[in-house]
């Protein structure tokens, strides 16, 4: 059986209508599963009980089952372990934010697009970890879903209705990569009828597949891009990022050039520092230079460890000097906070825990 949260409204209307119950109880059932956040059928009052006996019939209700979930000490981070109906593995980061003088107290929540990655750069944990398969709308969405249920056990019904949720399409995966998907469940986070998460609060991250920038800059939603660059140029991008042999940095930022045209929306560029690799004073010229005709924002990332990976992060020094030289060029910037590195959360460590225990 399919999962309720596969199914879009009008085929839920369209089901309904098909089994002899009244189109408006798809209303219903879209409210309390995306607004109420019903746990089961069963538990849907507003139903009656012939729709309860056919959605029993016919559906299954989410398609995440937790394994596990782990809290870092500080308790600003917990990592959720999902098992998928075919026994696949996902993971999905919540992280705590609280109202520092720059910025609003908010939640931010890392989701997952793919079970694994297939583009392969060096100093990911998910791209060491290979492809198995694209997640379904039902599953990305469902991700969100469930950390929200808890967000309100932890702080009351009333986070329902605060404007301080932000979604990052920054977990397992590339989200281009399973374009259709990912926009489709965008689209479901936004509904004004349920979810209700700004697209403005929505980040869609990508390691650079061109093409798919193009197609998302005409779909007309105001989300956020983010582009993981990584590296001024094509010599040192193509050593850690293989995808760049494909879409070379000069088709890269062609495409970014021409998503800020078409949407007149700035660009997020994000660039892990690797120690050695990526971090001198002459890349941080040649970035600042490539970067300053875009209106952007650049996001400092000091590498987290991987299993698999020999890479180091860069010392304080040499991040703020980077910083500092970006910074001549006019280019805003902001060095990541880390989160959840303690429970193996951070930004390049999502690999699934159980699979480095097998």
């Amino acid at each position: 059986m399919i999962s309720i949260f596969e199914i879009k409204k009008e085929d839920l209307k369209l089901g309904f209508k098909g089994a002899g119950i009244r189109e408006y109880r798809a209303d219903q059932l879209w409210q309390s599963i995306y607004v109420d956040l019903s746990s089961s059928f069963n538990e849907i009052a507003t139903l009656p009980l012939e729709a309860i006996k056919y959605l029993n019939r016919n559906h299954t209700f989410s398609p995440l089952k937790l394994v596990v979930k782990k809290k870092s000490k500080d308790k600003s981070t917990d990592k959720y372990l999902w098992k998928l109906k075919d026994n696949n593995l996902i993971e999905t980061v919540l992280m705590r934010y609280d109202e520092d003088g720059h910025r609003r107290r908010r939640r931010t929540v890392c989701i997952s697009s793919q079970v694994g990655c297939a583009l392969d750069c060096k100093f990911c944990a998910t791209g060491q970890q290979g492809f198995t398969r694209q997640l379904t709308v039902g599953e990305i969405v469902s991700q969100v879903i469930e950390i929200k249920k808890d967000l309100i056990i932890e702080e009351g019904r009333s986070f329902n209705n605060e404007n301080n949720l932000n979604i990052v399409f920054m977990g397992m995966g590339e989200p281009l990569a399973n374009y259709s998907r990912t926009v489709e469940a965008v689209k479901r986070l936004n509904d004004q009828k349920g979810l209700n998460i700004g697209a403005r609060n929505i980040t869609i991250s990508t390691v650079g597949l061109v093409p798919k920038i193009l197609d998302l800059a005409k779909e007309k939603i105001q989300v956020n891009l983010a582009v993981s660059i990584h590296a001024p140029d094509d010599e040192t991008r193509s050593q850690t990022v293989p995808i760049n042999n494909t879409y070379p940095i000069g088709d890269l930022i062609e495409a970014c050039k021409k998503y800020i045209e078409i949407t007149n929306r700035k660009v997020f560029f994000e660039y892990v520092l690797l120690h050695g690799q990526n971090d001198s004073k002459p890349h941080a010229e040649k970035l600042g230079k490539l970067l300053k005709p875009l209106l952007c924002h650049l996001n400092l990332i000091p590498v987290n460890p991987t299993l698999k990976s020999d890479y180091k992060r860069s010392n304080s020094d040499k991040i703020n000097a980077f910083r500092e030289i970006i910074s001549k060029y006019n280019i805003p910037s902001t060095i990541r906070m880390e989160k959840g590195i303690d429970i193996n959360a951070g930004c390049g460590q999502l690999k699934s825990e159980f699979l480095n225990l097998e």
